[in-house]
C-alpha cells in the first residue's frame, strides 16, 4: 500500500518539487492549494488535488475529513505553505503562524495527526550568527524581520504541543530552476551590474532545492521528531564570491558598487512607495534590508548530517544546473 502524504503550499516553488519527489519515491501525493494556484508544475495525473481554506476552521475540518474518509489519513504532512512577501506585515503573522496553527488543530480535533508533521521554516527565524561564527539550532533566536518573527512563532507553537509528531526544516537561501527571488541577482549581474550593501564580504549559505527536497525526505523519513534542522550546502560563501561565481558562469564583466547602508535604506522607502503604488511588493525593501545588511548568514548542520545528509550540489555546481534551467525556459539569453 503506498503512505499518504500531504503537501501544503504545492503550487509554490519548494512545493512543487517536493511533490515531484514524493511521486518519485511512490507515496500517493495530495497537493494542497488554493482555489487560484498555479497547477503549472503539477501536471503528473497522478497527483490528487486537496483545496484548503486555512482561515476557515469549517471548511477546513470538511476538506481533511472528506479526503481521510475517501483515502484514508494522511501518514505524512509537509506544509510548505507561507507568506515571504507582502505590503502588510500584519499578514505574515495571520498566515505562517495562524495558518499553521489552524492545520495543526484541525488535524487534532479530526484525529488526523499523521505520522510526522514536516513544518518548512526558514534560517529568518533564527536571525544572523554571531560575529563570524555559524548559526546553530541551539542558538538564541534573534530574527530580524516579521516574516522571521512570524516563522518563530509558528515553530514555537509546534514545540508547545510536544506531544503533536512534528519536524521543523529551517533552510538557509534556497535557489534553483522555477525560482525567481534568486533570478533577481543573476539578471543584475547579466546586465554587469555587482551589487554590495555595506561590504563585500557578508558570510552566506545556500541549498539548491533539489538538495532542500532531498533532506527533508531524509528526515521526515528518519528517527527525528520535535526538533529543528538546519539545512545548506554544508559551506559558507562571502558575497563576493558569490558574485564571482556567477560573472564566471554567465562570462559576464560588472561594475562593482558598495552601496552605504543608510543610501541604501533611502532607497528601499522609494522602492516601497512605488511598490504600494503598483500594489506589488519591491525585491529591495526596509524588511529584507534587515536581512541584506547583517553580517554572517553561515550555517552549522551537524544534526542533518548526522541522519546522512549528502549535498549534491555547491553552488557553483548548483549555479550551472539552475543557469542552463533559465536559459531552457527562455528566462535568460542562451
Amino acid at each position: 500500500m503506498k503512505k499518504n502524504i500531504l503537501i501544503t503550499g504545492a503550487s509554490g516553488f519548494i512545493g512543487s518539487f517536493l511533490v515531484e519527489e514524493a511521486l518519485n519515491r511512490n507515496y500517493q501525493a495530495f497537493a494542497g492549494i488554493r482555489s487560484a494556484s498555479s497547477k503549472q508544475y503539477l501536471r503528473d495525473q497522478a497527483i490528487r488535488f486537496l483545496e484548503l481554506d486555512f482561515s476557515n476552521s469549517h471548511l477546513l475540518d470538511m476538506a481533511l475529513a472528506g479526503y481521510a474518509k475517501q483515502y484514508g489519513r494522511f501518514d505524512y504532512i509537509i506544509h510548505t505553505a507561507g507568506l515571504t512577501k507582502t505590503i502588510n506585515k500584519a499578514e505574515f503573522d495571520f498566515v505562517n503562524f495562524e495558518h499553521t496553527k489552524s492545520l495543526v488543530q484541525a488535524l487534532q480535533r479530526n484525529n488526523l495527526v499523521p505520522d510526522k508533521f514536516v513544518y518548512i521554516s526558514s534560517l529568518a527565524s533564527f536571525g544572523p550568527g554571531n560575529g563570524s561564527d555559524p548559526i546553530t539550532s541551539t542558538m538564541a533566536r534573534q530574527p530580524l524581520t516579521e516574516y522571521g518573527k512570524s516563522k518563530l512563532k509558528a515553530e514555537q507553537f509546534l514545540h508547545a504541543n510536544p506531544a503533536f509528531p512534528f519536524l521543523i526544516i529551517n533552510p538557509t537561501a534556497v535557489y534553483g530552476p522555477r525560482d525567481k527571488d534568486f533570478f533577481f541577482l543573476l539578471k543584475s549581474i547579466e546586465n554587469h551590474l555587482e551589487l554590495y550593501i555595506g561590504s563585500s564580504e557578508q558570510l552566506l549559505s545556500f541549498v539548491h532545492v533539489h538538495d532542500l527536497v532531498s533532506a527533508i525526505f531524509l528526515s521526515m523519513e528518519s528517527a527525528a521528531f520535535n526538533q529543528s534542522l538546519l539545512v545548506s550546502d554544508l559551506q559558507t560563501y562571502t558575497a563576493k564570491k558569490v558574485n564571482q561565481l556567477i560573472k564566471e558562469r554567465l562570462n559576464k564583466k560588472t561594475i562593482s558598487l558598495i552601496i552605504p547602508p543608510n543610501v541604501a535604506g533611502a532607497f528601499a522607502v522609494f522602492s516601497e512607495l512605488i511598490g504600494n503604488i503598483r500594489g506589488k511588493v519591491p525585491i529591495v525593501n526596509r524588511e529584507r534590508l534587515k536581512e541584506f545588511k547583517a553580517k554572517n548568514w553561515s550555517v552549522d548542520c551537524s544534526e542533518m548530517v548526522e541522519l546522512g545528509y549528502e549535498p549534491k550540489f555547491n553552488l557553483e555546481e548548483g549555479l550551472s544546473h539552475s543557469i542552463n534551467w533559465y536559459k531552457e525556459q527562455g528566462w535568460m539569453k542562451r
